[in-house]
């Protein structure tokens, strides 16, 4: 049982008492700070979990207009440009340095690349994606390459540990560096 005391009068009261022995008044009751923390905290973190979930639901809906190959969305097959050739370390030390400058070079842009098989999972939107790194443990950022509904066998394949090739188009950042329409080429 805590004591506080009373506003009215100073008297040291049982925090469970209805009201102040000596003079009447009703006890102050309120909220500790750490449960106003707490919730402050909770609501900060619940609100960044959403935002992250929504940004990533909007990505992918963006990257994907329907089960259509890569190549049949362009208007011409031939209009698609050759990829832009880069080694995984310089990709990720780019976002990792400078999210801005990377995004202005690689943002929009196709890639190919190649790198370690880190993950093969699945996203809460149900699409496939392969994490790849250079191989450092606890690497962040990495690419995270969602994958094309021709490829998902090829990464159902895959294993952890092995050395890919991939080409797709870069979205950006967001923990990890976003590259949709991934479809895995020769290394």
């Amino acid at each position: 049982m805590a004591w506080v005391k009373c506003k009215q009068c100073g008297t040291d009261v049982a925090s469970n008492a209805a009201a102040c022995p000596k003079c009447g008044a009703p006890v102050p009751r309120g909220t500790s700070v750490l449960k106003v923390t707490l919730f402050v905290v909770g609501g900060l973190f619940s609100l960044c979990f959403l935002g992250t979930c929504l940004g990533a639901i909007g990505a992918a809906k963006k990257g994907s207009t329907s089960g259509e190959p890569a190549s049949a969305r362009t208007p011409a097959a031939q209009a698609e440009p050759a990829p832009k050739r880069v080694e995984i370390r310089t990709l990720l030390a780019e976002y990792a340095d400078n999210e801005v400058r990377a995004d202005s070079n690689f943002k929009d842009q196709v890639i190919q690349t190649a790198g370690i098989v880190d993950d093969i999972k699945k996203d809460i939107m149900n699409s496939v994606y392969v994490t790849l790194g250079t191989g450092r443990q606890f690497e962040i950022p990495q690419i995270q390459c969602f994958i094309t509904d021709e490829q998902v066998q090829r990464a159902a394949n895959l294993s952890k540990g092995t050395k890919v090739g991939i080409r797709g188009r870069v979205q950006g950042l967001m923990m990890n560096v976003l590259v949709r329409d991934c479809e895995f080429v020769d290394l």
